[in-house]
């Protein structure tokens, strides 16, 4: 495994290297593609030639997709995204954020659901409503990491820019709950799971990982303030909220992924204000490198998983219209959440059309999506949402990633100076 880890991160960096000098792409997008250039690359050794093939290295047989998400970077990718947020920006932006991450994330839910049960059937597949609506919970939560650098060069307010960096990072957290609720509820047999149930393992999950989080953060503080100049030590606490903090939070079944969103801003609200110099720089500097290894690392693994895929569930025809309807669930979520917080003194506007074609487009599917599919393995139609998955994910991270800059450049018309 951790020959797998080392060679997956050299490729990693070597293919950064690519983008950034060659391909001039944003980071993620370029690796995403070199990836399955990769893939199609060693498919084509395995197809000419299979004794080649055996004698190199397989990183995808050694390391488990999922795991290497859910259980490795997933709690420090989310802390990292937190402990950089500008809380201050965040409180001013904090109704549409919460509406968009937990409202948002459940009517795309439904909406996915509903409009997969009937288009998968009306292409011939028996597949039940509440296993359609598990496909819609993994598909929901949107992953910003594309989208906020090319946001940077173009004149998009804070406020959107906020708005969609802020929900993506609870929606994340809220997505996994929605999947895990749906998950018992499927396995558990519907009838054995009533109302009360379901609503209490939501509370649980959501609620308890964000107080959870909360209690990381206050602890984390109270060790931060007694170190003034020893920020090397600082960034030991933080690794230790990180680490430590996500295995209790899965021990004590609350989400993690959500209690690292909690502690994380706690933290980073403390170092952007209170914080010597020394210690806010080397935080900012070691968090913003974790998120660009890690995630250079994700989306590599990425671009090679598409060997994953069974080639017996594959339909272009579903493809294609699961890219619809996540791209419909998307408008729908964002327009209804639009209508919910509309500001004051704009008596019957919510935000404006530009918004939410800009907030539709920009609500990309990353890694968490395709893991959480991966971890259905053959059950539950696993390998069909799998193939459908993979196809929204990269649909969304090429083709929207690559076109989000000419939509905002046209919405927006001026470049930002």
């Amino acid at each position: 495994m951790f020959d797998s880890i080392y060679l997956l991160l050299a490729i990693a960096a070597l293919f950064s290297f690519l983008v950034v000098r060659y391909l001039k792409l944003p980071l993620t997008i370029g690796l995403m593609i070199l990836g399955m250039a990769l893939s199609v690359l060693l498919m084509g050794i395995r197809y000419f030639d299979s004794g080649l093939f055996n004698r190199l290295p397989n990183i995808l047989e050694n390391l488990n997709f999922h795991d290497f998400l859910m259980k490795g970077v997933l709690g420090f990718l989310l802390f990292a995204g937190a402990v950089h947020i500008n809380v201050q920006a965040l409180e001013k932006e904090r109704i549409p954020v919460f509406v968009f991450a937990i409202l948002g994330t459940l009517i795309s839910t439904v909406v996915v659901g509903f409009a997969g049960f009937f288009v998968f059937g009306w292409l011939g597949m028996n597949i039940p409503l509440l296993h359609c609506m598990l496909f819609g919970a993994l598909i929901s939560p949107t992953d910003p990491i594309a989208v906020l650098s090319i946001f940077e060069n173009y004149k998009v307010s804070p406020g959107i820019k906020m708005r969609v960096e802020g929900e993506s990072l609870f929606n994340d957290g809220i997505g996994i709950v929605i999947f895990i609720v749906i998950l018992r509820l499927i396995t558990g047999g519907g009838a054995g799971f009533s109302t009360v149930q379901t609503a209490l393992l939501f509370l649980r999950e959501a609620v308890g990982g964000i107080l959870f989080g909360l209690l990381l953060g206050m602890g984390g503080l109270y060790f931060l303030k007694q170190l003034k100049n020893e920020p090397k030590t600082a960034v030991l606490v933080t690794l230790v909220i990180t680490t430590g903090g996500y295995a209790l939070a899965n021990t004590f079944e609350v989400s993690g992924a959500l209690a690292m969103v909690a502690s994380g801003l706690t933290i980073g609200n403390w170092v952007h204000r209170h914080a010597g110099h020394e210690i806010r720089t080397l935080m900012k500097v070691f968090w913003e490198i974790v998120d660009e290894i890690f995630n250079s690392m994700l989306f590599v693994l990425m671009g090679l998983a598409i060997v994953l895929i069974d080639a017996k569930v594959i339909n272009f025809y579903a493809a294609l219209l699961a890219i619809i309807i996540a791209l419909i669930a998307r408008f729908v979520s964002v327009y209804i959440s639009s209508v919910l917080v509309r500001p004051k003194g704009r008596a019957g506007k919510s935000m404006d059309n530009k918004t939410i074609v800009l907030m539709t487009w920009s609500g990309l599917r990353g890694a968490l999506a395709f893991a959480l599919a991966l971890s259905l393995g053959n059950k539950l139609h696993g390998h069909f949402f799998i193939f459908l998955t993979y196809s929204v994910a990269a649909f969304a991270i090429i083709v929207q990633g690559l076109t989000i800059g000419k939509l905002v450049r046209t919405l927006y018309k001026k470049r930002s100076v």
